[in-house]
């Protein structure tokens, strides 16, 4: 595959280099971005800004910050990455907050020990991030189970009158990660709905565990854990998100005896308990994309995210709206954020943190209300039943 790849890279710098000396358009109909960058949280004060180009190349993001021109590489052990068509750049969120990006890829024909083939150098037009500003009511919208349909969520999202401060997409926004171009279906969706402009926190679903591309993904994101679960912040919300792994046991047969998630998750679980709660946030959530809390893998995250003074979890997976999901018994809100519905539909959900309340409006693509809600902190269970 290495042969193959090199020898394919090879035709096209020769083609490059051809159509460069008889000044033919080749290389920028061949080299371009296919996804336009988004904006991700990655863990504590950073941020992931990751896109794609339709050939390998390098990726760098460049800015100004406090008088100073910053370039920072898309770089692995000091050395720049050459050879993949996805690109992620990790910045400080104090950098990037209510400042302007611009991101660059070239392509690279050809790396060897001591000569490199390069190509043309594509550059987006300055982004404006948005970041948080202080505002007294900020807005999340929760778009999980997206399952390949971004159009008809694109429809339910429509019907929101107010734009998001930052988006959640909480899993299975594909339905299967057996490639490099299923990921970049996640990346066109993260765009579309944020625009490169706002935060965007991705949890990852159990369809996106499925695949060989789905472990290597998580790479990209470059977390502050090295998994695909961190804590983040935005003013005054706090969260934690988690990576559920999948809705079986890992002898199912749909995996074929090839994967380890037990293992995983009980590394997540373990770093889970070295965390404290967050005594200046007016919000605590928890984030993950399946809601059965009380046995991850063997591991009760239930008593763990108590101990964290968690507020509000927000799951997905059942592709339904539940304001008061109460599997488990965790005393702390629970709810499920709706997705691609069974009729074939889609409900997106907006989450307002304003004045200790956490108000939930959500909308079908049809501009239906499929249901509002409002948590009043500090957490009060005694109006809801167990299940």
């Amino acid at each position: 595959m290495y042969e193959l790849n090199m020898a394919i890279n090879v035709i096209i710098s020769a083609l490059l280099v051809i159509q460069s000396a008889l000044c033919l358009p080749l290389e920028t109909l061949l080299f371009r971005f296919d996804t336009a960058a988004s904006v991700f949280e990655s863990g504590d004060d950073m941020y992931t800004v990751i896109w794609s180009t339709s050939l390998p190349g390098t990726g760098y993001v460049t800015y100004e910050y406090e008088g100073q021109s910053y370039t920072v590489t898309d770089e692995e052990n000091a050395a720049i990455r050459t050879t993949d068509t996805v690109h992620s750049v990790r910045i400080p969120k104090a950098h990037l907050d209510q400042n302007t990006y611009t991101y660059h890829s070239q392509h690279i024909g050809v790396k060897r020990a001591y000569v490199a083939v390069k190509g043309r150098t594509v550059s987006s037009d300055p982004v404006a991030f948005k970041g948080y500003a202080g505002q007294e009511a900020i807005r999340a919208l929760v778009i999980s189970d997206i399952h390949e349909n971004p159009d008809t969520a694109a429809k339910a999202v429509a019907a929101f009158d107010t734009a998001p401060d930052l988006v959640i997409m909480n899993g299975d926004e594909v339905s299967y990660m057996t490639s490099v171009v299923k990921f970049k279906q996640i990346l066109a969706y993260a765009h579309r709905f944020s625009g490169g402009t706002v935060p965007v926190i991705y949890t990852r679903g159990n369809h996106e565990n499925r695949g060989e591309y789905g472990s290597a993904a998580v790479d990209i994101f470059k977390t502050t854990t090295g998994g695909m679960y961190y804590t983040c912040s935005y003013g005054p919300i706090s969260m934690i998100c988690l990576d559920s792994g999948e809705d079986k046991a890992d002898s199912d047969w749909t995996y074929s005896g090839l994967v380890d998630h037990e293992a995983y998750i009980a590394r997540e679980t373990e770093w889970m308990r070295t965390l404290t709660p967050d005594e200046d946030a007016a919000y605590r959530i928890g984030i993950a994309h399946i809601p059965n809390l009380k046995n991850r893998y063997g591991n009760n995250w239930v008593e763990i995210l108590t101990e964290l003074k968690l507020d509000l979890f927000v799951g997905g997976h059942k592709h339904r709206v539940n304001f008061e999901y109460n599997k488990g018994g965790a005393p702390f809100y629970q709810m499920l954020d709706g997705g691609k519905s069974r009729d074939n539909g889609y409900v997106a959900t907006m989450l307002t943190f304003a004045d200790g309340r956490i108000s939930v409006l959500c909308y079908d693509d049809q501009h239906n209300v499929k249901g509002e809600h409002t948590y009043t902190l500090p957490v009060d269970l005694s109006p809801v039943e167990a299940a």
